[in-house]
């Protein structure tokens, strides 16, 4: 597994390949770790593998409760993955609904090819192919941060909420 710990957010602008699913977790680990304010995330099925683990829920958790101006969005295209599995990203989601929310794409719109992780605008996880682990971390990239973005942002306004991550009320 790589070690991102000499990379800082805002600074290092170095290209790192990721090739495994090891190297995406450490990556999004490191980045949501450093991330003050804003993290948007755009997953097919925001993968267990990568995403339900105790150092990134204990991150995203850091995000919301350190900033009263917190902006977590999570677009997903399938979310039937994570209900079945139980990922603790749901339970996060709804303790800190008002910091975080995670929205299904409108699939008559648009697939999500790519899927990607940005930082407070800055840093980058980026996957041209989101059932694949190749592809690259960059935590200095505002450029291409501020393009996926702009996409991200015209699919937010589209995606609903899932009634499928909403609690039940007995």
């Amino acid at each position: 597994m790589m070690d991102f710990s000499e990379y800082s957010l805002g600074e290092n602008d170095k290209v790192i390949h990721l090739e495994t699913m090891d190297d995406n977790r450490a990556a999004v680990i490191a980045i949501a770790q450093q991330t003050r304010r804003t993290l948007a995330i755009q997953s097919y099925d925001l993968d267990p593998i990568i995403f339900d683990n105790a150092d990134f829920i204990e991150a995203v958790r850091q995000i919301a409760v350190n900033s009263t101006r917190a902006d977590i969005k999570i677009l997903i295209e399938d979310s039937r993955k994570i209900v079945s599995y139980g990922h603790r990203i749901i339970e996060l989601s709804r303790q800190l609904s008002s910091f975080m929310q995670i929205r299904k794409i409108n699939t008559d719109l648009k697939t999500l090819p790519e899927a990607f992780l940005i930082g407070d605008e800055t840093a980058l996880i980026y996957r041209r192919q989101t059932q694949r682990y190749e592809g690259f971390a960059n935590f200095n990239d505002r450029g291409r941060c501020r393009l996926l973005l702009a996409n991200f942002k015209d699919s937010w306004e589209k995606a609903a909420q899932d009634p499928e991550l909403r609690r039940l009320h007995i």
